[in-house]
């Protein structure tokens, strides 16, 4: 069954990367954008990837959001994500997909890896002088090849199986005039069962991340 699983979600990473592949020549098209950071008739970035580092915190997804006072764990993920643009939705809004790789590790954790894909709404971003605050949300579904001890514990609470969750990841971003193309990214990655519908499963496990984008 895992490797099912694991078959699932690399097909989805392949198309994901696929469809960034496919056609190159529409890598920059001259389209209408909201971007602050774009002026009319510009070649509009389409693709991105990013680079990043986090870690897991107890407590539910409404705890751990407040990154501040969250009970951090020694447990980390280090990993990145490839993302694409399809459409612009108006009003700063575009839809796009995400799809990622991360290992997971920690003083009292066994090794796993995690992949994830799913769709993302992101917006342009509010400028403030120089600088644009774009907040975001990606959707979708993640696997793993072993849990973490946060979600360990949570099988046996729930008497389910975290290998295959949802996956969501509300992120804000921060690019500045000066390299419009480059964000540094604060994004909560979510694991849950969403009460029960994937893996008999509640809430997964959550870290707070913190990454490089890179828009091409």
């Amino acid at each position: 069954m895992n490797k099912v699983r694991f078959t699932f979600a690399a097909v989805l990473l392949a198309a994901s990367v696929g469809v960034g592949h496919a056609g190159d020549d529409d890598r920059f098209l001259y389209f209408a954008t909201d971007d602050p950071f774009v002026s009319p008739g510009t070649p509009v970035t389409k693709n991105d990837v990013q680079f990043f580092g986090g870690v897991f915190a107890e407590g539910s997804f409404g705890t751990v959001v407040r990154f501040w006072d969250a009970e951090y764990v020694n447990g980390y993920m280090v990993g990145g994500t490839f993302g694409r643009d399809f459409h612009e939705l108006g009003l700063g809004f575009v839809l796009g997909g995400v799809a990622g790789a991360a290992i997971r590790f920690g003083d009292d954790e066994d090794a796993s890896g995690e992949l994830w894909a799913g769709l993302r709404v992101r917006h342009h971003g509010l400028v403030i002088g120089d600088m644009a605050i774009a907040p975001g949300l990606a959707a979708g579904f993640s696997v793993v090849s072993g849990p973490t001890e946060i979600e360990r514990r949570r099988e046996d609470r729930y008497g389910g199986d975290a290998t295959l969750l949802g996956f969501v990841g509300p992120e804000v971003a921060l690019r500045f005039r000066q390299a419009p193309n480059m964000e540094v990214v604060f994004q909560l990655h979510h694991r849950s069962g969403g009460n029960g519908t994937f893996g008999d499963f509640g809430e997964g496990s959550n870290a707070n991340i913190i990454g490089f984008r890179y828009r091409f």
